[in-house]
């Protein structure tokens, strides 16, 4: 296997060993962490051993590469991989962040790591641009916009202010407007940024299948092991890695809810839902203003949207992190029909055929029920 080092010489020859994630000791879970903080972008909590973990006792698959350089781990790199050659990153659709976990000035290439895995197929979504193995095979850029909340909500206003023409006056007019309004009408309002109890979790689960089945037509909560990975997230409470329950509250009435992922200084906006009821009010809204203003005491330097160009995301964030799409195969043309056919899925989603299409979906569900 060749591996480059930049600055280096032009190759080693070195080993990638395979082994299964449920086989993953506290030792090598460590090396895996401090490969992470070699490199600012390999913060996010998807990047982290402890969700890797997770995953792997709800999808007993899930492997490992282990890549290593003049006998030292180097790099890994976790994967499913299914009957047809084709590997998924690591939680599938749960994870917002794809990739190698590499120590800084070490690179791989894509291929070779595909052969080492027994694969022919890699497809991704969410594929930082700084993954230089898959940079070649991108071929649609996209972003998570992110909230730099680093010295409290005042700084964060700053960064807002400077990012937008417009400044930073009409969020957080319009957001305390509609908190006032809540305040005044229903109850009280308060922010549980860390919340413990099991009913708020049900509370949280409850209200999102609602979501899923209104917009989509289906409902993903419904799947034994995405439920059993949101379980084990809420309870995960290590010191560098865990969940977060967040709970809106008017009185006694809890209006919107959200359930991430943190590792050092990273809260990643992960399921985020409210109670229909009282939308008028923009509990979620509300509830991610509120989250910006107690993340510095919780030590969070960072909220991550996720991936997305939605309204609200525009509306919060201060940057955003580059990603990209794309797919790698052995041979190449796989990957290259693979992407052609997504293209034209894409294209379908954003004509009115499409739109009729998810209608008509959503109301046979309902029809179904």
């Amino acid at each position: 296997m060749r591996i480059h080092v930049p600055g280096g010489p032009d190759h080693l020859t070195d080993k990638i060993s395979i082994i299964d994630c449920r086989d993953l000791d506290d030792d090598l879970a460590q090396a895996w962490q401090a490969l992470a903080l070699t490199r600012p972008d390999l913060g996010s909590p998807f990047y982290q051993p402890g969700f890797a973990r997770i995953i792997a006792r709800q999808q007993p698959g899930l492997r490992l590469a282990l890549i290593e350089q003049q006998g030292r781990l180097c790099g890994v790199f976790p994967f499913h991989r299914d009957r047809w050659g084709r590997l998924h990153s690591v939680g599938h659709r749960l994870n917002d962040y794809h990739g190698l976990v590499m120590r800084q000035g070490v690179e791989i290439e894509a291929r070779p790591l595909l052969q080492a895995c027994d694969a022919r197929y890699f497809a991704f979504d969410h594929m930082p641009l700084t993954q230089h193995a898959f940079a070649p095979y991108i071929g649609l850029e996209t972003h998570s916009p992110i909230m730099e909340v680093e010295g409290g909500i005042e700084a964060y206003r700053r960064r807002l202010s400077a990012r937008s023409a417009k400044g930073s006056s009409g969020i957080f007019q319009s957001v305390g407007n509609a908190r006032r309004r809540l305040e005044r009408q229903v109850g009280p309002v308060r922010l549980e940024m860390a919340c413990k109890d099991p009913r708020a979790y049900e509370r949280l689960l409850a209200l999102k299948s609602r979501q899923f089945i209104s917009t989509t037509g289906s409902n993903p909560l419904e799947l034994p092991w995405v439920r059993g990975v949101l379980d084990d997230v809420f309870t995960c409470d290590q010191e560098a890695f865990g969940g977060m329950l967040s709970v809106l509250y008017a009185g006694d009435q809890m209006v919107a809810l959200h359930l991430g992922l943190r590792h050092a200084g990273q809260c990643h906006v992960w399921f985020i839902t409210y109670d229909t009821e009282f939308s008028a009010y923009s509990p979620g809204l509300v509830l991610l203003m509120g989250m910006a203003e107690a993340a510095d005491a919780h030590g969070f330097s960072v909220l991550d949207l996720g991936r997305g160009s939605q309204p609200y995301k525009t509306r919060f964030q201060t940057s955003s992190i580059a990603l990209g799409e794309g797919a790698v195969s052995r041979p190449q043309w796989l990957a290259q029909a693979a992407m052609a056919k997504a293209e034209r899925k894409r294209w379908l989603k954003t004509t009115i055929l499409g739109q009729a299409w998810r209608t008509g979906k959503r109301w046979l569900h309902r029809v179904d029920r």
